[in-house]
């Protein structure tokens, strides 16, 4: 009877740790970050002197929140601000003059999945979210709300359980307009169709990781 007890407190003793540890893992992500975010400009066909509308670079500062559902894929989602303001490009001088200021908020939801096993300290990824773009704009300029998505990558550095440090860089292009285009084909046939133009920007940023 008492070698039994035995057996059953080392059984005990032995996997009681694993499945708190399983029962324990840490699904939460949370990562505030700041960063830089390029400038990208679109075309417009309304205007007789001006031919394109620019979004200025400047800093961009936001959040990540993802919730990892196996060990390499993570469901994320992403805000991110830039301070910025917009200019119209001259034809006649070809310059840039900023009209208002703006601020540009991407909001999008995807999928982040990262290499290696979870065991391991720094693991590179790759990312993708969908989301919509939100320009509060000044100078009583109409606010705008357009189609926007994001693709890119970056590595996280984990050096405790619950913290580490982060680089991501994207592509971020968001929807702007639709505008006549002439198209041909290898045949020489040509035709006029809408094309769609979006504000096509890059994102830099890091930031901490705060895992729970």
């Amino acid at each position: 009877m008492k070698f039994r007890i035995a057996w059953i407190a080392l059984a005990l003793g032995l996997f009681t740790p694993a499945l708190y540890a399983q029962s324990h893992t840490d699904h939460w992500e949370i990562t505030p970050f700041g960063g830089y975010e390029t400038s990208g400009s679109y075309p417009i066909s309304n205007s007789a002197t001006i031919d394109r509308i620019r979004a200025d670079a400047g800093a961009s500062f936001g959040t990540f929140v993802g919730w990892n559902f196996t060990d390499s894929f993570q469901f994320e989602g992403m805000w991110d601000r830039n301070m910025s303001s917009f200019a119209e490009h001259n034809t006649a001088t070809g310059d840039y003059t900023t009209v208002y200021d703006s601020h540009i908020d991407q909001f999008s939801v995807g999928v982040n999945y990262s290499f290696r096993s979870p065991e391991q300290k720094i693991r590179p990824y790759v990312a993708a979210g969908l989301g919509f773009t939100h320009n509060s704009n000044s100078g009583g300029n109409p606010n705008d709300t357009e189609f926007a998505y994001n693709i890119g990558g970056g590595v996280k550095d984990y050096f405790s359980r619950h913290f580490g440090v982060r680089g991501d860089f994207r592509y971020m292009p968001t929807y702007a307009n639709s505008s006549p285009a002439t198209y041909c084909d290898p045949f020489g046939n040509c035709y006029v169709a809408n094309q769609r133009n979006y504000l096509n920007r890059f994102n830099a940023v890091g930031g901490l990781i705060i895992r729970f």
